[in-house]
């Protein structure tokens, strides 16, 4: 009896071990039952090697290659690019009204700030993929599902907050910023693409709204505007601009 509990604690331990192997590794054609821990082992050697940064030459020209002064490089890069300093824009409605051509009807306008429930949440929540990188609480989608049971009344309220005050904590908003390189050997910070990780309660706010505002998107988005329509393509428009 105890040899038989002991051992479905190893293969828990184990399944729990290639999990977390599979999610470092980026990997997502193993399917259920593959067991290739030395494929995870070397896949993620090989990304830390390839995510490597040596030495990247600044705007003046000079060559870093000391870690502390790259780091800082890219903190001033992305600080002048994206910007640091809290901005209190704001813009009077009534002003822009004389301007604006109303499309919306208020029948679509009231399904838009209807309240959110717990479905809407849940659903948003469930269509996020489980493998994609966490943001900066380490949580993927994953958790959520599993522990949706516990958390569901939680996470709901939180959004539900958020749509009744217009107001998010920044701690919601915190975003990692993962560099990919866009050629095999950069040298410099423009060589890099960044991507956001953002936190699952964030996405799911967004797929909160993007699903309301799909109902309305043609009639919002001017037909020469295509990078919301569903099914388009980039290569579409680069196709179109070559007949021409």
């Amino acid at each position: 009896m105890i040899e038989r509990v002991a051992r479905l604690i190893l293969l828990k331990a184990t399944k729990l071990e290639q999990i977390m192997l599979q999610q470092r590794a980026k990997i997502q054609w193993l399917k259920g039952g593959d067991q290739c821990s030395k494929i995870f082992f070397r896949k993620i050697t090989t990304r830390r090697a390839a995510q490597r940064i040596f030495q990247i030459t600044s705007a003046t020209g000079s060559v870093i290659s000391e870690e502390p002064e790259v780091a800082e490089e890219f903190v001033r890069f992305y600080s002048d690019l994206i910007g640091g300093q809290q901005r209190n824009n704001y813009i009077n409605p009534m002003f822009l009204r004389p301007w604006v051509r109303y499309v919306i009807t208020q029948e679509e306008g009231d399904v838009m700030s209807r309240p959110v429930n717990q479905e809407k949440v849940k659903e948003a929540i469930f269509d996020i993929a489980e493998d994609k990188a966490p943001g900066p609480n380490g949580f993927s989608s994953g958790f959520y599902k599993a522990a949706w049971s516990v958390i569901g009344d939680e996470i709901t309220g939180a959004v539900q907050e958020f749509f009744r005050t217009g107001k998010l904590l920044k701690q919601v908003n915190a975003t990692i910023l993962s560099l990919i390189p866009k050629v095999a050997n950069p040298t410099t910070i423009a060589e890099f693409r960044h991507i956001s990780c953002c936190n699952v309660l964030y996405k799911t706010i967004t797929k909160v709204i993007v699903q309301r505002m799909k109902g309305a998107l043609d009639k919002i988005i001017s037909p020469s505007q295509n990078a919301l329509v569903p099914g388009w393509r980039i290569s579409t428009n680069i196709l179109l601009g070559q007949d021409k």
